[in-house]
C-alpha cells in the first residue's frame, strides 16, 4: 500500500513540473511575441521565436506539455506586441508551428527524444518531414483563409497581390516571380527559415538546458 501511494504521488509530482514548465515556457513565448520580430516580410509574416519553447517544452516536458504550453500562449500571442495579426495570427502561428514538435515527436514515438537527439540522419529526417507538412498547410490556409481574412481578399486577389513587387520580399524580386510561383516560392521559402530556426534553435537550447540540469 505504500509503495502505491509512494507512486501515485511521484506522478503527481511530474505532472506539476511538467504544468509548471508548460506555463513558464508559454509565458516566454509571450515575451518573444512582444519583442520586434528578427524579420517581416511585405505581407506581414514575422520571422521571430515565438515558437521555439514550445519546441524547448517538447524535448524537456513531453509532446502533451508542448501542446498545452502552445494552447496556453497563443491566444496572446495573436494579440500582443507588434503586427500580431489577431485572431488570423493566433490560428496561423499555431497552425506552423504545432508540425515543429508534433512530426518529431512522431519519429520518436517508440524510442526516446535523445535518440533523435544523438542521430543526425533521423533528425535531419524529421525536420524535412516536419517543414514539408508546415509548408503545404501554410500555403493552403494561407491562400484560402488567412491573407483574404486579413487584407479582404478573394484567392485570386492573393495571387495577384504575390505578383506586386510591393508585397514581394527580395526573393520574389531577385527572381522576377509572378502568379502562383511568385506567392508558393515567397510562403514555401519563409516557412522554412522559421521551421529551421524553430526546430534547430529550440533543440540545441533544450539539450544545454538538459545538460545544466544534469550538472
Amino acid at each position: 500500500m505504500k509503495e502505491t501511494k509512494d507512486l501515485t504521488v511521484n506522478s503527481a509530482d511530474k505532472l506539476t513540473v511538467k504544468l509548471s514548465g508548460a506555463a513558464v515556457l508559454a509565458a516566454l513565448s509571450v515575451i518573444f511575441q512582444a519583442l520586434p520580430p528578427i524579420f517581416l516580410t511585405p505581407w506581414f509574416m514575422r520571422i521571430d521565436l515565438v515558437a521555439v519553447p514550445w519546441v524547448i517544452c517538447w524535448v524537456l516536458f513531453g509532446y502533451r506539455a508542448a501542446l498545452i504550453s502552445m494552447i496556453v500562449s497563443v491566444p496572446i500571442v495573436g494579440a500582443l506586441g507588434p503586427f500580431a495579426g489577431g485572431f488570423v495570427g493566433a490560428v496561423m502561428k499555431s497552425l506552423a508551428s504545432v508540425w515543429m514538435f508534433t512530426i518529431p515527436a512522431v519519429f520518436t514515438y517508440k524510442s526516446n527524444v535523445n535518440r533523435l537527439l544523438k542521430n543526425k540522419k533521423i533528425l535531419l529526417a524529421a525536420t524535412v518531414a516536419a517543414i514539408v507538412i508546415r509548408d503545404a498547410a501554410t500555403a493552403i490556409v494561407n491562400l484560402y483563409f488567412a491573407i483574404p481574412v486579413f487584407f479582404g481578399m478573394t484567392p485570386n486577389q492573393v495571387i495577384d497581390f504575390f505578383t506586386n513587387p510591393r508585397f514581394q520580399s527580395f526573393l520574389g524580386k531577385q527572381l522576377g516571380l509572378i502568379g502562383f510561383t511568385a506567392y508558393f516560392a515567397e510562403v514555401f521559402f519563409w516557412n522554412t527559415v522559421q521551421g529551421v530556426i524553430d526546430i534547430y534553435l529550440g533543440l540545441t537550447l533544450a539539450v544545454m538546458v538538459k545538460k545544466r540540469l544534469k550538472t
